[in-house]
């Protein structure tokens, strides 16, 4: 492999080795170390080798619904926001049928960013535990907030200790939790949502109604029935040529007719 790599990252190539690489190179070849293969030769004996008349391997497992997953767990995601225009969090709860339930929240108080996201992985696993869900796949696209509360990382700042010791209080609640770093990609909704609620201004007393997301495969002027224009012989043009000729207008136009008639003939 080493050579072959070689010649393709070889800057400049000349004479025959050049040739070879023009003629590989339409193949759009990628070169990689190959592992080690000395745990593979027990595999490759098997397969080479089978055992006739063995038992079946299913027969081996007689308590298999212990290992199916379970199909009743929530999954959450969570984003917060923290910019010029303000601080907003948003939570989408999925539930196990496929609703999606998005909250979305202003904060009215100056928060870091690490701070919007406890904020709102903290708020989220509170309407959870409000709807009584049981278990509960928490997903999030701060690496800070899921590596603390996993207890990979430490939590040295002080501002978020209070927020990681309520974190720690709210998952005993649960039957089971898992919280999952996630990319940004993947947490679009969430974070779009988020944005949305920390640069919008909500006048004090003014509720807002849930937000409606709707899919729609059709275009609207679809469902509106277009009525064609009787033909009365003449072309497109012949109300502007009338005009431009004679100065004449049809007997049917109106004052509002008239006034684009005038424009278009100019």
């Amino acid at each position: 492999m080493d050579p072959l790599k070689y010649l393709f990252e070889k800057p400049a190539l000349t004479g025959r080795m050049a040739r070879w690489l023009l003629m590989l190179a339409e193949f759009e070849l990628r070169y990689v170390t190959r592992k080690s293969v000395k745990g593979r030769v027990v595999v490759e004996f098997l397969v080479d080798c089978p055992i006739e008349g063995g038992e079946d391997a299913e027969s081996q497992f007689p308590d298999e619904d212990i290992m199916t997953l379970a199909e009743d767990v929530c999954k959450l995601y969570f984003d917060g926001a923290a910019n010029q225009k303000g601080f907003g969090i948003d939570v989408l709860l999925i539930a196990p049928d496929g609703s999606h339930i998005p909250l979305a929240f202003k904060l009215n108080f100056e928060v870091t960013n690490n701070q919007a996201e406890y904020e709102a992985c903290i708020v989220g696993m509170e309407a959870a535990i409000e709807i009584g869900i049981e278990k509960l796949e928490v997903m999030g696209d701060s690496n800070l907030v899921i590596s603390q509360a996993n207890g990979d990382w430490k939590v040295k700042e002080e501002k978020l200790k209070p927020y990681h010791q309520d974190l720690e209080d709210l998952i005993p609640h649960f039957n089971k939790v898992t919280l999952t770093h996630v990319p940004r990609l993947k947490n679009q909704f969430a974070d779009a949502l988020a944005t949305l609620a920390s640069m919008v201004e909500i006048p004090l007393g003014v509720k807002l109604r849930p937000i409606v997301i709707e899919q729609r495969d059709t275009q609207v002027y679809q469902h509106v029935m277009v009525v064609d224009e009787p033909e009365d012989g003449h072309p497109w043009y012949y109300d502007i040529q009338r005009f431009v000729e004679r100065g004449e207008y049809s007997t049917e136009a109106s004052k509002k007719s008239k006034i684009a008639l005038q424009r278009m003939a100019a």
